[in-house]
């Protein structure tokens, strides 16, 4: 199975998200449930190498930190390949990542090493489907967006089932930061 590691993104948002879709003049866009700020792409797996980061995640002590989303941007240059919002810079989410990083790699996982540009996926663009400079000019005029901030206090495991029309992303595993969230959530 594909999983990585993510944050959600609440309700409030993914509205907000999907108007900035409305705006974009392209096709595959993702649907809302889609969702998510990758943290730490652990690719292949099985259940049973997934049991060390498990106990690992499990033990996760953080304080809930608030993020917001500012502005939107474009992957891969000439050849753009995916509109996203951007998640606005944050200590606490860059220290969150280099945690995640360590854990993943002691827990026998060799995740991607490229710079963390924290994003929101609102659509994935397949050559021929969109048309560039436009794009472009409609990512210029909402430069300006930023959504509501929103808090984050748990971290989700997430397995990625690829189709041909789109992905479908299930959860596996919720974490809370606090011990107080695991009680919680062992006990509804």
């Amino acid at each position: 199975m594909r999983v990585f590691l993510a944050l959600d993104v609440p309700m409030a948002i993914r509205s907000q998200l999907v108007l900035q879709q409305f705006l974009m003049p392209v096709k595959r866009k993702q649907p809302p449930e889609n969702f998510h700020i990758t943290m730490v792409f652990l690719g292949e797996t099985d259940r049973f190498r997934l049991e060390d980061l498990d106990a690992a995640l499990m033990r996760l002590e953080l304080d809930p930190f608030v993020l917001h989303l500012e502005g939107l941007g474009l992957f891969g240059g000439a050849k753009a390949h995916n509109l996203h919002a951007r998640v606005a810079p944050n200590p606490d989410l860059s220290a969150l990542y280099e945690k995640l990083l360590r854990l993943a790699r002691a827990s026998g996982f060799a995740p991607e090493s490229r710079r963390f540009a924290p994003h929101v996926t609102l659509a994935y663009l397949k050559p021929g489907t969109f048309h560039q400079p436009e794009l472009e000019a409609a990512v210029a005029r909402d430069a300006g967006f930023r959504s509501d901030p929103f808090e984050v206090s748990e971290l989700l495991l997430y397995r990625a089932h690829l189709r041909s029309d789109r992905a479908q992303y299930d959860v596996l595993e919720r974490y809370p930061f606090s011990a107080a969230g695991r009680a919680l959530k062992q006990y509804p």
